[in-house]
């Protein structure tokens, strides 16, 4: 006997039908957010394939700063000059490195049983203590801000619903924060829920798997190549690992070549900062679904792998601006949070599809599989997510209202 709810075969198909539709305009929108025009999209995945082949061949040979600068000297017309192929190559290098030293840390931290929220307010503290002139609170805004208005675009960008339509349900509680022993942990939280937020949100969708299955397509004469055996490796290694950096700036070596030639839309000048969180991130979400894909983690573990690798990136990249002594204004946290919104989820859709599909066919076909499996559990992660930000944003309606428009200029 079947179920008073159940569809009838008809129904079931148009509903298929329906969700396909919509997951095939997910898939194209984010195709245009990552590609200048549909004719990149080749070229861009074959430069990145070529730097992941360099890599493998060359690893072993010579030091990973002389490989990469080596790389770029083949794409002469791309630089000024050669401190401009040094400064990006040691850019990359050192802001993967950066990111990856952070990982580390949180997980000692976690391994600890610290909360990441313990974690991020400490970290924050000591970019204080290194900079006198850093104003805290200010500071821990702009990340905040960072994250909470890629939450947004990428809601508006891909969601349908309700949640898109309501930029104050995803924001929460945030409004420019006032650090001090009081508030620390509660502005560290709220960063740490944004992260999640941004983790589920990114994991929920079904056009940045699609994109990625696309570069398959895309790889021309390269699908019979031999796999990457530095990639199979990063994929193989525990979610933990903080130990493939070298696989990682090879990645994102390519993603810099492509974006400077203007096939990949890169963060508008494609500054090397932004390339390295982009490629991070991309990477880090492949490796947490590929893994799910092989049945050795399960969803919600996915998941909280992809929102520490955010909320890493997200310090990371902050740490990078504040050293730069960029002026802390009013802008360039939701400016960097790009990088987290939809055209970084679109390219990091891209990075995970060529890099799966380097380290072998059954790579990239289990990362497929995993972003198949993690969306019903990353939609609710969402659901519960905004309705706690909707149950505390209902006493501070006003605050809201004020953050929103902070952040979104």
């Amino acid at each position: 006997m079947s179920s008073p709810n159940a569809l009838s075969p008809q129904d079931a198909t148009a509903q298929r039908l329906l969700e396909e539709s919509e997951q095939t305009r997910q898939a194209d929108r984010l195709s245009q957010l990552a590609f200048a025009d549909p004719s990149s999209a080749p070229k861009a995945v074959e430069v990145i394939w070529s730097f992941i082949r360099s890599y493998d061949q060359h690893r072993s040979e010579m030091p990973l700063d002389q490989w990469l600068i080596q790389e770029f000297h083949q794409y002469p017309h791309l630089w000024q000059d050669n401190a401009e192929v040094e400064r990006v190559a040691l850019t990359l290098i050192n802001s993967i490195s950066r990111t990856n030293q952070h990982k580390a840390s949180l997980q000692r931290h976690l391994d600890k049983g610290k909360s990441a929220a313990n974690w991020l307010a400490k970290e924050l503290e000591q970019d204080a203590q290194d900079n006198p002139e850093l104003k805290l609170s200010e500071y821990a805004g702009q990340v905040q801000g960072m994250l909470a208005s890629a939450n947004v675009a990428l809601a508006q960008t891909l969601d349908p619903g309700d949640i898109a339509s309501n930029p104050s349900a995803i924001v929460g509680e945030l409004q420019p924060p006032v650090w001090d022993d009081t508030s620390r942990l509660d502005i560290a939280k709220d960063i740490n829920r944004q992260a999640l937020l941004n983790a589920a949100l990114n994991a929920s969708y079904h056009g940045a798997r699609i994109l990625g299955q696309c570069t398959w397509n895309w790889l021309r004469g390269e699908q019979n190549a031999p796999a990457s055996t530095a990639l199979q490796a990063f994929f193989d290694s525990s979610l933990k690992s903080a130990e493939h950096v070298g696989a990682q700036v090879a990645v994102s070596g390519g993603v810099m070549v492509a974006a400077k030639s203007g096939w990949l839309r890169v963060c508008g000048d494609a500054q090397a900062e932004q390339v390295a969180t982009t490629t991070y991130i991309g990477l880090e979400r492949a490796k947490a679904l590929y893994q799910l894909g092989q049945g050795d983690i399960l969803a919600d573990t996915a998941i909280n792998a992809i929102e520490q690798a955010t909320m890493v990136a997200a310090r990371s990249l902050a740490q990078a601006v504040e050293e730069k002594a960029t002026q802390l204004g009013a802008t360039w946290g939701a400016a960097l949070g790009s990088v987290f919104g939809p055209g970084g989820t679109a390219i990091g859709g891209v990075v995970g599809g060529v890099a799966g599909r380097a380290a072998g066919k059954a790579v990239g076909m289990l990362i497929e599989k995993g972003g198949r499996k993690v969306v019903q559990v990353a939609s609710k992660v969402v659901r519960k997510v905004v309705d706690t930000a909707k149950e505390v944003g209902a006493a501070v309606v006003s605050g809201l209202r004020k953050a929103v428009s902070w952040f979104l200029g």
